[in-house]
């Protein structure tokens, strides 16, 4: 599991989106995410000053504690992802050259070299001269998911 940095603001919530909201403070917008029973336990609304403290995630903090002068410290507990079955994360070791032959035992030509993620490895490839595909595949060599593959992200 990543680890996050924790982060502790004090500002002014700008914009509400259900249970996101946006804080100005320090001089820059911040995105923050209270949860759907976060957001039943603690109102928000626009012009609000708050402290908030939480989890700095790459699009958005997620709120573990939040509070606001006149209000009682609001503490969230956020649920941890759920994965779908066939959502693999073998504890073997993190060798590309086994998710390659792996890639090439289905079928698949791989472009470039696997970019490792901290439980599995994501890699570029097709099947004969189909469009190229995102795979990711588990440190047992198992694709576990198929996607279309971002020109932006593979500069296709």
């Amino acid at each position: 599991m990543p680890h996050h940095d924790t982060i502790a603001l004090s500002g002014v919530i700008q914009h509400v989106f259900a249970h996101r909201f946006t804080l100005e403070a320090q001089g820059e917008t911040h995105l923050a995410d209270l949860g759907p029973k976060g957001a039943e336990a603690f109102p928000l609304s626009a012009g609000l000053r708050v402290t908030l403290e939480g989890e700095r995630r790459p699009s958005e903090i997620k709120v573990t504690r939040i509070v606001a002068p006149g209000r009682d410290a609001v503490l969230v507990h956020h649920k941890k992802p759920h994965h779908p079955p066939g959502h693999h994360h073998p504890d073997g070791p993190a060798d590309p050259a086994r998710v390659l032959a792996a890639v090439k035992a289905e079928g698949w030509s791989a472009k470039g070299e696997p970019q490792r993620k901290p439980k599995h490895f994501e890699v570029l490839a097709r099947q004969g001269r189909g469009p190229w595909t995102e795979l990711h595949v588990d440190f047992a060599g198992t694709i576990y998911k198929q996607k279309a593959a971002d020109p932006a992200k593979w500069s296709l």
